[in-house]
């Protein structure tokens, strides 16, 4: 009877945890839902013995393989977030029933402050789903000690613990800081003394012998700065903590903890504590320009370019990746030269293309600029370059196959489509892939397949990664007809201000068949003729129309009347700010 009196009431023991896995689920997919795209395309997961073993190679990989198979259910964000929320439920539950087990009295405040800790570090994009894995596995087989009677399973642990290090690498450390404080306090001296030796000796062979990896990898592996999104200081304070807990759960928080309200503890109430505050240190943390540019690398991905285009209309971004996605998705849509200063662009033409770098984002992102003009063998060489660097993911190897089928190489592009059918959610893509295999004219009349290896470049030629506007020279002199590679080198030159190259490519926008000029090239050749700045190229058909010229009148006289006050200017001419001569003198 008294026991069940001191017992928190059922509802009061239960709600905390139905409050952190509903509202953290709607938060994680409503406002952070990006996290789970990002993290789902930066790995691709393998239902293959192979790619199990390739995870079993060192310590800690396993643990990796577990992670991205977790990430591959991203694939859905509302289960990602599902996943993560209740992950985060049952670490602390396994908290919670541990210091049960030991003390035989429930304690709420620590388990939920780990749980919201980890919450908190889970709202950054950079940390991975296998630090969480690490965490539950650990706190798991610690639980397990701690409720196994029989002195073999205690046994057992210890012997197992180089295996369970094996496993899961630098996370098993906290297993066995756990353990170790465990049998401190219930001085099991001998079970301490032989846990440590086998600890000491694997680590040393595998050190020497297996593994040829330093100490510091070693014990910290697969944990890093850049795995936790920099959040160092708070990570190992979660870790600390946890392994403290046996400790921190002998401590008498005195009358207060055992003060009751309405017969319920009032240790019970501290989880409406802990999410409180959880609630209020988590919303500053939506970050509305990461939301902003993973959506348009989804639609991006997705190949929704008109729909991409209208979302960076109404809503605007000075970012530089979603720049030159934006400026790619004009160029497979035909509408880069006409477009292009609808939107933020980087001074100099920098948001046109990226400069061959081994960094994740550029060498990821990079080669689409070469799809869209035809250099397909240079947008295979980016994507290539970063699936040896960074392992498998889904649209790198979706390029790859591309771009393989492209150039024929169908023995490769069915290597990599088997690969993509050993996925759990691209087997249908996979399938319409296989379906071109050895199919010339299935690609010729494909949709895009057929338009890129019509557009590809005709002769080799030494790529210029550092310089992409050497490359569209080439590609212009070679081939007249490729427009994409035309449009590029109008923006590169419109960015740049270059008038004068602007206009003389009139010839070659004639020769690619243009009907017209498009508006923000003609508004640059209006003024070039009527400033008087040299003589127009001989042209066949195409010339600027009277109403441009009119209009460039009247923008010259109005900032001729303002060119004392810059400001002044600027806001007379609002109304031509998506002009070209709005650019160059305002941007």
């Amino acid at each position: 009877m008294n026991d069940s009196i001191n017992k928190p009431k059922l509802l009061v023991i239960i709600l905390p945890y139905l409050l952190l896995f509903l509202l953290g689920t709607f938060y994680l997919f409503h406002f952070t839902s990006y996290i789970f795209y990002s993290q789902e395309k930066s790995s691709l997961f393998l239902l293959t013995f192979s790619y199990l073993q390739e995870h079993l190679n060192q310590p800690g990989v396993f643990l990796i393989y577990l992670g991205e198979l977790q990430k591959a259910f991203y694939y859905y964000p509302l289960l990602g977030s599902v996943l993560v929320a209740l992950e985060i439920c049952i670490i602390i539950f396994i908290l919670q029933k541990i210091g049960f087990v030991l003390t035989r009295r429930s304690y709420y405040f620590i388990p939920f402050l780990v749980g919201g800790t980890l919450f908190y570090l889970q709202t950054d994009y950079q940390y991975q789903a296998f630090n969480n894995l690490g965490f539950l596995v650990q706190l798991l087989l610690f639980l397990w000690f701690t409720k196994t009677s029989k002195e073999f399973f205690k046994w057992l642990q210890v012997i197992l613990f180089p295996a369970y290090y094996f496993l899961f690498g630098g996370y098993a450390v906290l297993l066995l800081g756990l353990v170790t404080i465990y049998f401190i306090q219930n001085r099991h001296w001998l079970k301490l003394l032989i846990g440590w030796v086998l600890a000491i000796i694997f680590f040393f062979i595998g050190e020497e012998f297996l593994f040829f990896q330093t100490t510091e990898s070693l014990v910290r592996y697969p944990y890093s700065p850049e795995q936790i999104g920099g959040q160092i200081k708070m990570f190992l304070a979660v870790v600390g903590l946890v392994v403290i807990f046996p400790l921190l759960i002998r401590i008498q928080l005195g009358k207060l903890s055992a003060q009751q309200i309405r017969k319920v503890e009032v240790n019970a109430f501290f989880p409406f504590v802990v999410l409180i505050d959880l609630a209020l240190i988590v919303m500053p943390r939506i970050d509305k320009k990461k939301l902003h540019y993973f959506h348009v690398e989804k639609l991006f991905h997705q190949q929704k370019y008109s729909e991409l285009i209208d979302y960076n209309l109404r809503f605007p971004t000075t970012n530089s990746l979603t720049a030159f996605l934006t400026n790619v998705a004009l160029a497979e849509t035909g509408q880069l030269s006409t477009s292009l200063l609808l939107f933020p662009q980087s001074a100099g033409g920098n948001s046109l293309f990226l400069k061959w770098e081994m960094v994740n984002n550029v060498l990821e992102r990079g080669g689409y600029f070469y799809y869209a003009v035809g250099m397909i063998n240079e947008a295979q060489r980016w994507a290539y370059e970063y699936m040896v660097m960074k392992g498998n993911s889904p649209e790198v190897m979706k390029i790859l196959i591309k771009t393989e089928l492209i150039k024929g190489n169908y023995k490769v592009a069915e290597k990599y489509i088997s690969m993509l059918e050993s996925s759990l959610f691209y087997r249908n893509e996979a399938k319409a892939f296989r379906a071109l295999l050895y199919n010339d004219k299935a690609i010729i009349v494909h949709h895009e397949l057929g338009k890129k290896r019509a557009l590809d470049t005709k002769s080799d030629f030494f790529v210029q990664s550092d310089n992409p506007l050497l490359n569209l020279d080439y590609i212009i002199e070679t081939d007249s007809l490729n427009i994409p590679a035309l449009e590029y080198k109008l923006a590169w030159l419109m960015l740049r201000k270059d008038v004068p190259a602007l206009v003389a490519m009139l010839p070659a926008m004639e020769k690619a068949g243009y009907k017209k000029i498009p508006a923000n090239v003609e508004e640059a050749v209006a003024s070039y003729t009527m400033l008087k700045l040299g003589e127009l190229p001989e042209t066949q058909y195409l010339a600027v129309s009277e109403n441009t010229k009119r209009q460039f009148g009247e923008f010259y006289r109005i900032f001729v009347e303002n060119s004392s006050d810059q400001q002044r200017a600027q806001k007379a001419l609002a109304r031509y700010s998506n002009t070209y001569w709005y650019y160059v003198f305002f941007k």
